[in-house]
């Protein structure tokens, strides 16, 4: 199932027991979702998947220079994109696939779970959140976790990285298992059910498995 929102692809994957109370939404693409859904140990959730995120303009939440010689600029156009997330593309989703969300989450990877992570700061829409590699190595983030405050405390935080992250990434990404870890203490200190997973393997290994190991931990009640 697939509708189209300007520049964005919104594709829904719907549980065999038509089970629309828990929604998941995940930037990512189309192709790896059946892979996340049967990492995640269990199809009682819909899962819904978004395409089309310019990533480097939109996920980013204010400007950063470029890590890569190649690369560009981050532009910190994260606000801008989450008031279309949160006011169009879950609308229309909704609609469209006749869901009814009893809870919401939002998952991403690498700079998609820094994203999520920033989401909290600004909507108090999702019930959990799961950053998977996420770039909290980024300029100013752990700052801005520690001066301000979620819109709402989640039921759950979800965070993983791979165990050679740090050592094979360069300069300030370096620092993702310091500043993931910071980040995760200080959530655990503020009584969030929080927890952070090391993986095999460094920033492109097994993604689709390790977003899997996230939704299903958000979604286990015990």
């Amino acid at each position: 199932m697939l509708i189209t929102l300007g520049n964005y692809r919104i594709s829904c994957f719907l549980p065999p027991t038509r089970e629309r109370g828990r929604v998941v939404y995940l930037h990512m693409t189309e192709g790896s979702a059946e892979a996340v859904i049967k990492a995640a140990g269990t199809q009682d959730f819909v899962l819904v998947v978004i395409e089309g995120v310019d990533w480097i303009r939109e996920l980013s939440p204010w400007k950063h220079e470029k890590v890569f010689a190649k690369g560009e600029d981050f532009a910190g156009g994260a606000d801008e994109y989450l008031t279309v997330l949160t006011n169009q593309l879950i609308p229309a989703a909704e609609e469209a696939f006749q869901l009814l969300p009893e809870k919401r989450y939002l998952v991403g990877y690498s700079l998609s779970g820094l994203f999520a992570v920033y989401a909290m700061y600004h909507t108090s829409l999702f019930d959990g959140i799961a950053s998977i590699s996420g770039s909290l190595w980024y300029d100013g983030f752990y700052r801005y976790v520690e001066t301000h405050t979620v819109r709402r405390n989640p039921d759950k935080l979800y965070f993983s990285l791979g165990d050679k992250e740090a050592a094979s990434a360069r300069g300030i990404m370096q620092t993702v298992f310091v500043r993931t870890a910071q980040i995760v203490e200080k959530y655990q200190h503020d009584g969030i059910n929080t927890v952070f997973c090391l993986n095999k393997g460094g920033h492109f290994a097994h993604v689709p498995e390790r977003i899997g190991k996230g939704i299903g931990w958000l979604l286990n009640e015990t």
